[in-house]
């Protein structure tokens, strides 16, 4: 089998696992990424998360199939060495050390290598990025190919995917959705002067943690994220009319809320008119759960007008055994 061959198989194969899964009705439904590590827990291979002193990853054939992750490394860098781990499983590949080299190399350039481990390379992309993950994102937050000439729309939509923000650009330009002066340009601009850039007058501790920006567009989906992101949500609030955002929630569920404004809403000048409501909030721990903000006249509690609401999961990069695996044990319990 040819080069040429080989990667497209693998991109079959990482289409013929969406199918399968219905990821793209899933994904569609309530955004977020590919669950990879529901992918590999529900084919029967054990993951684990160990320490992996020069690895991201490992895979084992034999006797039994196995995958190990390193846990040095942030979840968006464990989901993609999962999805190569994974491509090697699901093409019936030898056994594989995978170091950083999977970060930086492209199956479909012209520099050749392994024609091994270019198919799980070309898998991992494809089954993260496939044409339709971008597709769905796109719809959802309104935007067109041109608004991912903004870095900063690009950083938003690398952790939606669930991967990182060079792994989308490249991926990007790799689609002829953005240009190659435009890659080069994000490329210069750093994640650190995006959140930079996002957040204002309101900085960070360390600028490790994720900034999220988050809108009505948002209403109804899941995100996956760490401890420590800082939240930027933006809803339009008809508080000339007496309808207010109700942001106990929020504090509730252990968000500190580090700033609230108001701001005239950018379609309308018009005085008493809708205004936008500016929360910035900060996870300070791990968490998950449900967020679910309330808009009603504070004097009447039937007179919700409107809901914003969303799954978090911010727990970030994994250890031990998958989450996903915990979670199922104990429910078989």
């Amino acid at each position: 089998m040819n080069r040429r061959d080989i990667l497209i198989e693998a991109v079959a194969e990482a289409e013929r696992l969406h199918q399968e899964r219905n990821d793209q009705e899933t994904i569609s439904a309530v955004g977020g990424g590919v669950d990879v590590f529901g992918t590999i827990t529900d084919l029967s291979v054990p993951l684990v998360f160990r320490p992996l002193e020069g690895l991201l990853g490992v895979f084992v054939p034999r006797p039994e199939p196995g995958i190990m992750i390193t846990t040095q490394r942030s979840l968006a860098i464990q989901r993609f060495t999962a999805a190569h781990e994974l491509g090697h499983f699901s093409l019936h590949h030898e056994g594989s050390l995978d170091d950083e080299s999977i970060l930086r190399r492209s199956p479909f350039g012209t520099t050749g290598y392994d024609g091994q481990e270019a198919a799980a390379d070309a898998f991992a992309a494809n089954y993260l990025m496939a044409d339709w993950v971008f597709e769905s994102h796109l719809i959802r937050q309104g935007w067109s190919a041109e608004s991912l000439d903004d870095p900063r729309n690009a950083y938003q939509l690398a952790l939606r995917i669930g991967v990182s923000y060079e792994a989308v650009c490249r991926s990007l330009a790799q689609k002829e959705v953005i240009q190659k002066d435009t890659l080069q340009k994000h490329l210069a601009t750093t994640p650190k002067k995006i959140k930079q850039e996002l957040l204002g007058d309101h900085p960070m501790e360390n600028w490790y943690p994720d900034v999220w920006v988050l809108t009505d567009r948002d209403e109804g989906t899941r995100i996956q994220g760490g401890p420590k992101d800082v939240f930027l949500i933006h809803l339009k609030e008809d508080s000339g009319a007496g309808y207010i955002w109700n942001i106990d929630q929020l504090e509730a569920s252990g968000f500190a809320v580090v700033a609230d404004e108001r701001m005239i809403a950018p379609e309308t000048e018009q005085v008493g008119g809708p205004v936008e409501r500016i929360l910035v909030a900060a996870s300070p721990s791990e968490r998950a759960g449900k967020l679910d903000l309330a808009q009603a006249r504070p004097w009447d509690p039937f007179s919700v007008s409107d809901h914003f609401t969303l799954d978090y999961d911010l727990f970030g990069r994994e250890s031990g055994r998958s989450r996903i695996e915990r979670k199922r044990m104990v429910a078989a319990a």
